[in-house]
């Protein structure tokens, strides 16, 4: 029996080595999540790319093969790689989901042109208004006629609604990427992650349990503050150009005061207050804070 390996890089996400679909290892792993490739041919754990390493779970699945009787190898790195390469490919991986929904689509739209057709000919040979005539002979063929003509009319419905899911799926993934890249949405980003890597050095700082439970919990927190700081490295350098491209805004306390007109989200409000990370505005709903990235145009009162 050959020796299996369990290979986890944030690039490549994790996947399990020297197995074949059908050999027995899917009775081990599928239950713990793990999922067939047939693209790559490989068991691997579905969003794993670009995250810090389930080691639990990738040590779980180790023990699990080998108390079925199979060798296991475990290769973890831990290292944050490129995340430009990271975006590229996820950005590929968008574009040929999109490709494939909308040649989905398209099977679908035909498929019901093709439903919608049949059973428009059957109903065109029968004359406008005509009745199933009981007892008579054409009885059983009128029924058969309308049985032919429900059933077409019915995947019609069924292939429409299908290419439908599929079209709005398509100009979804297709728009993935942009999405990404807006500058709220990238300003968000960097917040998040920047309060994600406060909470987690703390944790890490404030802690003073000891034991294996301990060591494991602080490997899984150190790997994923690698992680974080190397995805904030990069969308706080996406920010940077945005800002410089004339694409995001920066808006603070020091442009912007009381009483002054911003946009938000196409609308124009009042300003009460220009705090350090928010503005306070007044709307017909009483006043909110809005974070500061999310402003899109100023005029002063």
């Amino acid at each position: 029996m050959s020796t299996l390996r369990i290979e986890h890089t944030d690039v490549e996400g994790t996947l399990l080595n020297g197995t074949s679909r059908g050999d027995g290892t899917a009775e081990v792993i599928k239950t713990l999540g793990w999922r067939w490739s047939g693209r790559i041919g490989l068991w691997y754990l579905p969003r794993s790319r670009a995250r810090a390493p389930q080691r639990a779970l990738i040590e779980h699945t180790a023990a699990g093969l080998r108390e079925a009787g199979y060798d296991v190898e475990v290769d973890v790195d831990e290292a944050a790689h490129d995340r430009a390469e990271l975006e590229a490919r996820r950005a590929i991986a968008e574009q040929q989901r999109a490709e494939r929904l909308a040649a989905r689509a398209e099977r679908h739209t035909e498929l019901a042109e093709q439903a919608d057709a049949a059973g428009r000919a059957i109903a065109d040979r029968i004359p406008l208004g005509q009745p199933i005539l009981l007892g008579h002979h054409s009885q059983r063929r009128a029924e058969h006629d309308r049985d032919r003509i429900g059933r077409a009319m019915s995947a019609a419905a069924t292939h429409t609604t299908a290419a439908q899911t599929a079209d709005r799926a398509a100009q979804s993934a297709a728009g993935a990427a942009a999405r990404r890249h807006r500058p709220v949405t990238v300003a968000n980003r960097v917040q998040r992650l920047e309060a994600q890597i406060r909470k987690t050095e703390r944790a890490l700082t404030s802690s003073t349990a000891t034991g294996p439970q301990h060591e494991a919990w602080v490997q899984r927190m150190t790997d994923q503050l690698t992680q974080d700081r190397a995805d904030l490295d990069y969308w706080a350098a996406i920010r940077t150009e945005q800002l410089a491209a004339g694409i995001a805004t920066n808006y603070g306390p020091g442009s912007v005061a009381a009483g002054d007109l911003v946009q938000v989200r196409g609308r124009w409000l009042r300003v009460v207050r220009a705090n350090p990370k928010t503005v306070t505005l007044a709307s017909e709903f009483g006043n909110g804070t809005t974070p500061w990235h999310e402003v899109q145009a100023h005029r002063r009162a």
